[in-house]
């Protein structure tokens, strides 16, 4: 199918154009993945883990690299000593405030050619297959 191949390509162009600007930050997408894990509260090595689809090991590998870079750090649970609780810092606001303007210029920049109509146009196609997929339980559901 058409939109299988369209929505690939457009994932596939807007991941590489995120992954340079990580790059110029010196973070990699999975060290991006683990920052956007802490940035709303802390969380511990497992729970990362886990939401990430990484192993246990590799988070704490890159959990080491974020520390010593001054992203995150480790704060052990006040009740119990044996919890470690990996949190963001200061420079990870720092980048949030990057990504986002990052973001609103990205799509500004790729559709500023673009008529109001055309806008338009690609905003309620893209809010018709939210809808569907939505509707069919798409992400909660097995399609293979």
């Amino acid at each position: 199918m058409n939109i299988s191949k369209t929505i690939h390509k457009l994932s596939r162009l807007y991941n590489t154009t995120l992954e340079g600007f990580m790059k110029e930050m010196d973070l990699t997408k999975p060290q991006g993945m683990v920052i956007a894990q802490v940035y709303k509260e802390p969380k511990t090595i497992g729970h990362i883990s886990e939401a990430v689809k990484l192993s246990y090991s590799t988070v704490s590998s890159i959990i080491d690299r974020l520390e010593r870079d001054g992203w995150i750090q480790r704060v052990r649970d006040e009740s119990d000593r044996r919890i470690v609780w990996i949190q963001k810092t200061g420079k990870i606001d720092e980048i949030r405030n990057k990504l986002d303007y990052f973001h609103e210029n990205f799509f500004q920049t790729v559709l500023s050619d673009l008529g109001s109509e055309e806008l338009d146009g690609i905003i309620t196609s893209l809010d018709l297959l939210n809808t569907q997929m939505e509707k069919k339980g798409v992400g909660s559901v097995e399609v293979f």
